[in-house]
């Protein structure tokens, strides 16, 4: 029985010993692990092995490139073949907020339209023209829905027989209406104005044939160009 105690203890011993060096390896290891590596720049650090590059590292790098390749492959054609229709969109979309703000331009400055300029006061609220105190007599501002047309027939008004004639006017001014650039004296700079031109062609070509449109046809220039020589109109600044 003594023998069997002494047995038994030795075993309890022995099994205590080796649960103490167990936890003493665990913690050693656990601690070990946690312990940072030294911190070593990217391009300072000693690169794959050969084993590694030739076989495992290898193939993976091969593998994105080619991934990376056939997604190259695809994207910058599907970009080619796409850029011409977005450019496009984008240019119209930005022609349409230009007329949405020249058409702004054309109404009385107020706090909810900040864009007026009020072309409306001489050419008539929906702008079809209009008569002003001018000196000791009067002016009649010309139509503005129909300007495209030209306004030949009417010589006190002198021709428009082009877009340009239009930006002319605006920038420099014709008969009784002032300049309206900032580069002569005006209000206006160069990106309000073309809102206004951007405007007066859109509204002025629902009213106007393309065949007879200065603004739009070339043809139509030269036409109205050789009527404004024969009538002996003007159509530099006066």
């Amino acid at each position: 029985m003594l023998a069997s105690t002494n047995t038994g203890g030795i075993l309890l011993l022995v099994l205590g010993g080796a649960l103490v060096l167990t936890a003493g390896l665990a913690l050693y290891l656990r601690g070990r692990s946690k312990e940072q590596a030294p911190d070593i720049p990217r391009g300072m650090r000693p690169g794959p092995s050969d084993a590694a590059l030739e076989t495992p590292l290898l193939q993976k790098l091969m593998g994105w490139s080619v991934v990376l390749v056939a997604f190259f492959a695809i994207w910058i054609p599907f970009t080619w073949l796409r850029e011409p229709s977005a450019n496009l969109q984008q240019e119209r979309d930005l022609k349409t907020q230009a007329i949405e703000r020249g058409s702004r331009a054309m109404l009385l400055f107020s706090e909810e339209n900040q864009l007026g300029v009020g072309c409306v006061r001489c050419h008539g609220p929906e702008l079809r023209g209009g008569v002003i105190k001018s000196g000791d007599g009067y002016a009649y501002p010309p139509n503005l829905t129909n300007i495209c047309a030209g306004n030949l027939g009417n010589p006190a008004h002198n021709a428009i027989a082009s877009i340009d004639d239009i930006y002319q006017v605006l920038y420099e001014g014709r008969n009784a209406m002032p300049s309206w650039s900032i580069r002569n004296q005006g209000a206006l700079d160069d990106q309000q104005i073309n809102d206004i031109v951007n405007y007066l062609v859109d509204m002025s070509s629902k009213n106007v044939p393309f065949e007879d449109n200065v603004c739009l046809n070339p043809d139509a220039v030269d036409r109205a160009t050789q009527k404004a020589k024969d009538a002996g109109t003007i159509l530099e600044q006066p």
